[in-house]
């Protein structure tokens, strides 16, 4: 169904949680606002995500948590090579603690705040999840009467006088086309992860990719916003989840709760590649984005674990904590069913064998017995004086039946192609505003990362999302031209 008038104040593209937050924050500004989303359902990515960034916000002063931001900034721009714009990075850590206050203040819960990994303090985990919060945002959007569509495309961006005017819209159920008048216009389509010809143009080595995202994300903003005059920007990163499950036969994301991913990926036993050759420190993991990279630098990556390994984390406990979540359980108590069932299935991601020699032969490793000969003995040692894995972690393969998990990359988000003002204002190749037009959330995220999303400061591209919907409404408020 197609808006019920001809012209709005605003006109926000894309229901997922930049777009609600700014919806929430044009809501509580009295400007006359319609949401259209391509897909049937609202929400988008921001359904998964587990918590938001925040510095100096109600919930670290309550845990006597104190972050210098300038420390931080300073972190961040290092980790980046400075390819992060320095103002904009700038302006969302000072402000990202207030953002956090804000949700809260509009019911968004959070059950705690911390690191996640080796990181900075700075999560804010959702009580209920991502689901929970766009719920809340979603029931304020719904309070202030804001008009939301659904099955409705933008398809170009039209201007006059060199300012925006408005979309060209397309009913996705009919087809139909329709002009569509708008004072100011925000792209929030949450980047471009789902379009595999842009994933390629960020990284070639795309074949063990695995997109865990709603399929929505196909870099309609960025495509959008580059037709209408917008520079050309970095692709900016993608976020690898760490490893992932490389099953080809259903979707990455039913693999998102599996313990046999977590003790493949992040319990840091031994990962070898198509020739059976250890490569790396499998502590990598403790740096998800990190440990994607290092995934992709082989042609087939397996995980090795033991019944040994396989036994102590069903039944005793982990051997470190799992970095990439929030939470992590005590151990692993369904990892030994997970692996009756897959083996039962013939899952193709998942081999055992009784011997180290047997299990080389059927995946062909050739290095296997002497990879795990050499790994072994590092272990006694208590020193991997190959890869500096700590020593707390160097877990011995001596009992049968051996495992072996197949490994690709998970990818939850790819951020970047618009480059933006501090007012989240889309910018042309002259540094110059194209106004009326705003980019927001993984749309212009782009601006806050090198070539590697930021996992050192957890929860960022749910906090950016949330502060950029916000920022940029509050800066067409100001009435800043």
């Amino acid at each position: 169904m197609f808006p019920k008038k001809a012209h709005y104040d605003l006109v926000i593209v894309g229901g997922g949680l930049s777009g609600l937050a700014a919806a929430v924050s044009a809501g509580e500004n009295h400007l006359d606002t319609l949401i259209i989303e391509k897909g049937r359902t609202l929400g988008g990515d921001g359904n998964y995500v587990e918590g938001a960034m925040g510095v100096d916000s109600y919930l670290q002063k309550q845990e006597g948590i104190e972050i210098d931001p300038t420390q931080l900034l300073q972190d961040e721009l290092n980790y980046s090579h400075y390819e992060a714009n320095a103002p904009h990075l700038k302006k969302f850590i000072n402000q990202s603690g207030a953002i956090i206050d804000w949700l809260h203040d509009l019911g968004v819960d959070f059950v705690k705040v911390g690191p996640q990994g080796k990181s900075w303090p700075t999560i804010h985990t959702f009580t209920g999840g991502g689901m929970a919060a766009i719920a809340t945002l979603l029931a304020k959007v719904n309070e202030f009467g804001i008009e939301i569509v659904t099955s409705i495309s933008a398809q170009k961006i039209l201007q006059h006088n060199g300012h925006v005017s408005g979309l060209m819209i397309k009913n996705e159920a009919t087809g139909q086309m329709r002009e569509l008048a708008a004072d100011d216009v925000i792209l929030a389509t949450g980047g471009y992860i789902d379009n595999p010809e842009l994933v390629k143009k960020r990284t070639p080595l795309n074949s063990r990719l695995l997109s865990v995202s709603d399929g929505k994300s196909t870099g309609d903003g960025m495509q959008l916003a580059w037709q209408a005059g917008a520079e050309h920007y970095q692709m900016g990163a993608i976020q690898y989840g760490g490893g992932a499950i490389f099953d080809k036969t259903r979707p990455p994301f039913m693999h998102m709760a599996s313990q046999l991913a977590a003790a493949a990926t992040q319990e840091a036993i031994l990962w070898v590649n198509e020739r059976g050759d250890r490569f790396v420190n499998e502590d990598v993991n403790d740096n998800m984005c990190h440990a994607g990279s290092s995934i992709l630098t082989q042609a087939r990556i397996f995980s090795i674990l033991d019944q040994a390994a396989v036994d102590h984390l069903t039944n005793v406990g982990l051997y470190k904590e799992l970095g990439n979540s929030p939470v992590s359980p005590e151990k692993l108590d369904n990892l030994t069913a997970e692996i009756e069932r897959d083996l039962k299935n013939n899952e193709k991601y998942l081999t055992k064998a009784n011997s180290i020699a047997e299990l080389a032969d059927k995946l062909n490793l050739p290095n296997l017995e002497s990879t795990i000969e050499r790994y072994n003995e590092v272990a006694s040692q208590g020193k991997d004086s190959d890869f500096g894995k700590a020593a707390d972690y160097l877990t011995p393969l001596k009992k049968g039946p051996y495992y072996a998990v197949e490994l690709g990359v998970g990818m939850a988000c790819a951020l970047g192609g618009i480059r933006v003002d501090n007012d989240n204002e889309v910018l042309n190749s002259y540094g110059y505003p194209l106004e009326g037009l705003y980019a927001v959330g993984n749309d212009a995220a782009g601006m806050l990362v090198g070539d590697t999303y930021a996992v050192t400061l957890p929860g960022s591209t749910a906090g950016y999302a949330a502060f950029s919907g916000r920022n940029a409404v509050l800066s067409i408020c100001k009435g800043k031209r």
